[in-house]
């Protein structure tokens, strides 16, 4: 009698818990389990309750009493490990877990269950396996698809996450499951497809904020700087207290040239999240892409400092578990735009270097001193090359040539690729040489493989473009390391032997501008190559309607505020009709609207003036750039690859002489053809010389016919790549 009112007690409580009423309905399973001490299900959903209602030494200990009374109750094995892992009780929990699958053999939830239990306590390698094991008990479970597809993507396995992924989102397709699929295309670097996974994962679910942010920072990723703002914005002001949604931002109010609204959303982050090591990093060295004036560009470098200092003091007080977070920090920010600021950058790059050094001495103290070098007889000289950009891109343009034109029988030659993608400029490079590596790991393992690979010298084109190549350099990874011009700028590293500058570039005295020992390689210091494509025609001089058309093609960045002053000037003294590139919009109308007010203080409007071409293919930007009735260079960071582009199609440049190596970049090409005219001695000349080439058309010509016969002391000139190598010869030395 006493086991029949139990069940019916029980029974009772059954309906009323499904009714939502737990009070009620614990009351009844007290009664059956006080009538039938032996009745596990009651104590089970008594300990459910509990749990439910977070009261986990109850719910510990009613079900403790269930599988006491019943020890194949694999149910209540379950549950009992997860308020045991709720409570922090991890071995007990695995061991509950353990149970409830000894009972019941392919018991989904628990393997799924344990899998969380071993992801929460670090154990990445036996949460894969728990799995694993559950996917072949039910290869269609959609939950445990995803955690393992989410493992694998942050365990950087990106090729492998994607089946997972993408089978939860067959099997049972949600917002999460698009969403997941979106971030890891954010991984692939994929932005275009991960903005379109979270506009399907919006879709499916419009409360995922989580989306939405996804969307913003595809969007930044992928240079549409005002669908970022529109997104993250919106984030934002849905949840407030969302720090990654701040940051992200941050980031893209600073890639439309508002630094001040940059700093603040910055700000803001740091209110939500004040440990992220990313965000003090990015915090601390937040340039402007675009100054309005003057006193912003110094304000800028005084915080930049300040910066600086704040991550010296949190890097020498941080525990040894924060280090690597520090290290991956350092890799994702690079001051890129000190160089296009009109002030001296050594004495900020060399404390930035410093601080990196420091950086690397604390968290990987193996790599901060340099390894011995090899002793001779060792056989040919290994030389490595480190960058990011053996692509179609300025940096392979000039420096590919440095590493395939080696000596095969005095060089071993590795070429580590660290960029996302390859190309056919990547497999050429991948074919002349006897090594190439595309790597993509961690800064860390990547800087451990490299030394470990034991090259005599390292070589880095572009140290201050990509920010990891800044923190590989900043490692000792052999016994003598270069830097190269890819940016045209000290690297401010102690770790750096050797700046490989360029003779015609480099004015006397130029040793003061180098925190490390400066070469001068002959002529250009490099071995460019041509453009690899054939002008496309544009209809360029129409848009001029019937003015001269002046093409600036530089990026906006190194357009200072003191030139938006010689522009104006010029275009006050013609009726040339200005044309520039547009690169990211806001960024684009920022500076059309800092460009109007120097245009307006000349007594004229801009309407009509200036305007902004889009993005385009380079066989049209070629095409351009070979219409334009003049280009005009920029005097504080002066055109690269774009002048090479220009004198290759025998277009004539306008440029001046600066104080830098980076401020006489088409000067010193000029200087090789042999061709006078082009370099303006001061503002003034400029803009006379300006107007009056505008007006005389065949001076003009012939200037571009004197360009076009001397081009081969560009493009034909092998000697820079015989001195390179007989500069690794003196720093490593060919061992005999």
């Amino acid at each position: 009698m006493s086991a029949a009112e139990a069940h019916r007690q029980f029974e009772l409580g059954v309906a009323l818990h499904r009714q939502g009423k737990s009070g009620l309905a614990e009351s009844h399973y007290l009664r059956a389990v006080k009538l039938d001490p032996a009745h596990a299900e009651a104590w089970h959903l008594i300990g459910v309750i509990a749990f439910q209602a977070d009261q986990l030494p109850k719910a510990i200990k009613q079900f403790r009493q269930a599988v006491a009374v019943r020890p194949g109750f694999a149910q209540a094995w379950n549950n009992l490990a997860l308020a045991l892992k709720a409570k922090g009780e991890f071995v007990a929990a695995r061991e509950a877990f353990a149970k409830a699958l000894a009972v019941r053999p392919e018991y989904v939830e628990a393997a799924y269950n344990l899998g969380i239990l071993h992801q929460q306590a670090g154990d990445a390698a036996s949460a894969e396996q728990a799995w694993l094991q559950a996917l072949q008990w039910q290869p269609a479970h959609a939950p445990t698809l995803t955690n393992l597809g989410n493992l694998l993507r942050m365990l950087g396995r990106l090729d492998e996450a994607g089946v997972p992924l993408q089978r939860a989102e067959d099997e049972a397709p949600t917002g999460d499951s698009a969403l997941n699929l979106g971030l890891l295309a954010l991984d692939q670097s994929d932005p275009a497809r991960a903005r379109a996974l979270a506009a399907e994962a919006a879709r499916r679910d419009p409360s995922l904020v989580d989306a939405l942010e996804l969307e913003g920072v595809a969007a930044r990723l992928a240079e549409d700087v005002d669908g970022a703002l529109v997104a993250l914005e919106a984030t934002v002001a849905r949840e407030p207290r969302r720090g990654g949604a701040w940051f992200e931002l941050g980031l893209a109010r600073g890639a439309a040239g508002d630094w001040h609204g940059g700093r603040a959303a910055l700000s803001k982050a740091r209110g939500c999240d004040a440990k992220s090591a990313r965000l003090a990093w990015h915090s601390a060295l937040a340039l402007p892409a675009l100054p309005s004036d003057a006193s912003e560009v110094d304000a800028a470098l005084a915080a930049f400092g300040e910066g600086i200092d704040r991550l010296r003091d949190r890097i020498a007080e941080a525990p040894p578990s924060d280090l690597s977070e520090h290290l991956e920090a350092a890799a994702g920010v690079a001051p890129f735009h000190l160089a296009y600021l009109p002030r001296d950058p050594l004495p900020l790059l060399a404390r930035f270097g410093d601080l990196l050094a420091a950086l690397v001495a604390r968290a990987l103290p193996a790599l901060a001193e340099p390894p011995a070098p090899r002793p001779a007889g060792g056989g040919r000289l290994r030389a490595a090359f480190v960058s990011s950009y053996w692509t179609r891109h300025t940096v392979s343009r000039y420096f590919a040539g440095f590493a395939t034109a080696l000596d095969r029988s005095s060089f071993e030659v590795t070429v580590w690729h660290t960029g996302a993608g390859t190309d056919a400029d990547s497999a050429a490079v991948a074919a002349a040489v006897e090594h190439f590596v595309h790597a993509r790991e961690g800064v860390a393992a990547l800087a451990r493989r490299i030394r470990e690979s034991a090259p005599d010298v390292v070589v880095f084109p572009d140290v201050g473009m990509d920010p990891r190549q800044q923190v590989l350099a900043a490692c000792r990874l052999a016994p003598r390391q270069v830097a190269l011009y890819g940016h045209p700028l000290s690297t401010g590293l102690p770790t750096v032997d050797v700046f490989a500058g360029a003779a015609a570039l480099e004015p006397p005295g130029a040793e003061t501008h180098y925190c490390e020992r400066l070469v001068r390689l002959p002529g250009l210091g490099a071995l460019p190559r041509r453009p690899g494509a054939t002008p496309y025609p544009v209809p360029f001089r129409a848009r001029a309607a019937g003015r001269p058309a002046l093409l600036c093609p530089q990026n906006l960045s190194k357009i200072t505020p003191a030139f938006d002053r010689t522009l104006a000037r010029i275009l006050a003294a013609s009726d040339a009709r200005l044309f520039l590139f547009d690169r990211e919009g806001p960024l684009s109308r920022r500076y059309l609207a800092r460009l109007s007010r120097a245009v307006a203080a000349e007594g004229i409007s801009l309407d009509g003036r200036a305007e902004l071409l889009g993005s385009c293919p380079y066989p049209e930007f070629l095409g351009a750039v070979q219409a334009a009735d003049l280009v005009l260079d920029t005097t504080w960071f002066s055109g690269g690859g774009t002048s090479l582009d220009a004198f290759a199609l025998g277009v004539p440049v306008l440029t001046t002489r600066g104080d830098c190596a980076r401020g006489r970049q088409t000067a010193g090409m000029l200087d090789l053809m042999g061709v006078k005219g082009l370099v303006a001695v001061d503002d003034e000349a400029y803009v006379a010389r300006a107007v009056g080439l505008l007006a005389d058309r065949e001076l003009h010509r012939s200037l571009g016919a004197q360009i076009a016969a001397s081009t081969d002391a560009l493009f034909d000139d092998r000697s820079p790549g015989v001195a390179f190598a007989r500069l690794l010869h003196d720093l490593g030395g060919i061992p005999t």
